[in-house]
C-alpha cells in the first residue's frame, strides 16, 4: 500500500529501537492495527489505522449505537480540540500520554465502568478540564495540560473522574479513526468478506481453542467477531503465509482495557496459528515480581512451561529456546514484571508462548513455520 503520509497529523513520528522491534515482531507474524491500538498511542496509531482501511473504510474499533450517538454529536470546535491533542500527541507508548499510569486497582475499575460507558450509556457529567500550564491545573480533577500535551490525574481517582477519563479517551480514539479514514488511499485493503467458511463454524471452532488453553466455558455469553485478514489482497507477491482469520471473544460493552480472548486460524488450511487472554484488565490482575525475581523465576519455570505444551499441543524435546522476561504495560527497571515469553523451535514449528509467572499459566500461545535463524530479532537493537 501507498504509505506516504505527510500531511500535518502524521508530520512528526519518533518511534524508540524497542518499539520499532516490537512493531517488526508483529507484521512479521501477521498482526493487524486491531492489536497495535492496546499498546501504542496517538499518531502512530493513526498512521497505522490510516495504512491499514485503505478503500474498505474498515476501521479498527467498533462503538456501541449510544457512544456512536455521543461521537457524532460532539461539536465541531470539541473535535478540533482533539485533533489539536492529536497532531501534539508524539508518545509511542499510551501511558506516556498521562501524568501518571493509573494503578490495578484503577485499571480494574476503568474496566468496569468502560462496559457501563459503552452498553449502558454511563457518561460522566463534564468533558475533561483543559488548561494552558501545569501552574493552572486545580490538582484534583482529570485535566488536559497544553503546556506538555498531557492528561494529568489526580492523586486519587473518583468514578466520576475515571469515567471523565474514558469519554476523554473515547473521543480522541474516534476523532483519531476519522483522521486515519481521511488518509487511507483507493488501494486494496487487507481487510475482507469472510470466505469458504463460515463464521460461525469459525466462533464454534474458537471456543474449542479457548477451551483446551483456558479450561471450559470461557466466553460462553460474550460477543463474538471475525475479521478476515488478508495482507495477500495489497500485495500478492507475499505469498498467503499470513493471511489470517482473527476470531475475537469480546466481553458485553468491553473495550481497551476489559479482557478479551482471540483466536487466530490460518485462512488457507484453517490450522491454528494462536490462543491468547489480552486486555489491561488480565495484566492488572496478575502477580508482580522485581526484575531480578522474574529472571529467575523465568529459569525456574522452563521445564513447567515445556511440560504444558507437551500435555497441551504434543510438542516436546525442542530443538532451540530462548526465554525473557516480559514487560507490556511497565518498561524494565520498574520492578514489576508479571510475563515471560518463551520460544521454542519444534523441527519445522517456532512456538510463541506467554507465561503468567504468578499463576503458572499459559496466556497465549502462537505457532509459525520455522524461518530463518532463530535468534534474528536479538539483531533488532
Amino acid at each position: 500500500m501507498n504509505n506516504n503520509i505527510d500531511k500535518e497529523l502524521f508530520s512528526n513520528i519518533e518511534i524508540s529501537s524497542k518499539a520499532k522491534k516490537e512493531i517488526y515482531e508483529n507484521c512479521l507474524k501477521g498482526r493487524h492495527a486491531g492489536d497495535i491500538r492496546f499498546r501504542y498511542a496517538g499518531l502512530l496509531t493513526a498512521m497505522i489505522g490510516a495504512l491499514a482501511i485503505g478503500s474498505t473504510g474498515i476501521g479498527t474499533y467498533a462503538y456501541y449505537q449510544s457512544v456512536q450517538t455521543r461521537m457524532e454529536s460532539m461539536p465541531q470546535a470539541e473535535v478540533e480540540e482533539y485533533r489539536q491533542d492529536l497532531i501534539h500527541d508524539t508518545a509511542v507508548v499510551i501511558d506516556d500520554s498521562y501524568s501518571r499510569k493509573l494503578t490495578d486497582e484503577e485499571s480494574l475499575r476503568v474496566a468496569e465502568l468502560e462496559r457501563k460507558y459503552n452498553s449502558e450509556g454511563n457518561y460522566p457529567e463534564e468533558n475533561v478540564k483543559r488548561v494552558a500550564t501545569f501552574e493552572e491545573w486545580d490538582g484534583e480533577s482529570v485535566c488536559y495540560v497544553e503546556e506538555d500535551n498531557k492528561l494529568y490525574f489526580p492523586e486519587e481517582m473518583t468514578d466520576e473522574d475515571l469515567l471523565t477519563f474514558i469519554d476523554y479517551s473515547t473521543k480522541k480514539d474516534y476523532v483519531m479513526e476519522q483522521e486515519a479514514e481521511k488518509e487511507a488511499d483507493d488501494t486494496p485493503s487487507p481487510y475482507v468478506a469472510v470466505e469458504n467458511v463460515s463464521e460461525a463454524d469459525l466462533v464454534r471452532a474458537g471456543y474449542d481453542a479457548l477451551g483446551k488453553l483456558f479450561g471450559r466455558d470461557v466466553a460462553k455469553g460474550w460477543n463474538t467477531r471475525v475479521e478476515a485478514f488478508k495482507p495477500s489482497a495489497v500485495d500478492p507477491s507475499e505469498g498467503t503465509g499470513h493471511d489470517m482469520y482473527f476470531v475475537y471473544y469480546d466481553q458485553v460493552g468491553g473495550s481497551s482495557y476489559s479482557t478479551d480472548y482471540v483466536v487466530v486460524y490460518n485462512m488457507n488450511d484453517l490450522s491454528l496459528i494462536g490462543v491468547a487472554v489480552r486486555g489491561k484488565e488480565h495484566w492488572a490482575g496478575l502477580k508482580s515480581y522485581t526484575d531480578a525475581d522474574a529472571a529467575a523465576k523465568v529459569k525456574e519455570d522452563l521445564p513447567k512451561v515445556c511440560a504444558e505444551i507437551e500435555r497441551l499441543y504434543g510438542y516436546k524435546n525442542y530443538d532451540l529456546e530462548r526465554d525473557e522476561v516480559y514487560y507490556d504495560y511497565t518498561d524494565p527497571g520498574e520492578n514489576d514484571a508479571r510475563q515471560a515469553r518463551y520460544v521454542f523451535r519444534f523441527g519445522d514449528t517456532d512456538v510463541d508462548v506467554m507465561w503468567d509467572l504468578g499463576s503458572e499459566k499459559l496466556s497465549s500461545v502462537e505457532f509459525f513455520p520455522a524461518e530463518g535463524d532463530f535468534y534474528w530479532y536479538l539483531e533488532l537493537e
